[in-house]
């Protein structure tokens, strides 16, 4: 295994920046302005704004961020952790849990699979215009 050369470190780097700016930003502007929602949020909102302004992801910004998509998995553990600690609840409280993973689960499965058919199909048109 060869050690990253500079340039790999500097977009490592970069990408960490920009994820950490965004989320300090995000988080003072949700603060200074009394929103509604966690400040996390509105950096991924301003992050997002900027890669489309941008118009693509940085090299840096893609690979730290496929790092942080493989490692998600492990962010639900103590969640998973937390449901052992449930062993009070009622059949009534479990029926709503259930309830609520579920359809959750369904929605954002229903959201992701339509996004990635408008994108497909963006994706498809710019390709046939490009031939």
């Amino acid at each position: 295994m060869t050690p990253p050369s500079p340039r790999e470190i500097a977009h490592w780097v970069l990408g960490i920046a920009i994820l950490f700016g965004s989320e300090r930003l995000g988080s003072l502007i949700g603060t200074a302005l009394a929103l509604p929602v966690p400040g996390a949020v509105v950096g991924m909102l301003l992050l997002l704004i900027g890669l489309m302004i941008y118009g693509g992801v940085p090299r840096g910004l893609a690979k730290v961020s496929a790092q942080l998509l493989f490692l998600l998995p492990l962010l639900f553990l103590p969640a998973a952790t937390g449901v052992f600690f449930l062993r009070n609840l009622t059949l009534s409280d479990w029926l709503a849990l259930l309830a609520a993973i579920l359809f959750g689960t369904l929605i954002s499965l229903t959201l992701c699979t339509l996004l990635l058919r408008h994108l497909l199909k963006k994706t498809d048109t710019a390709h046939s215009h490009d031939q």
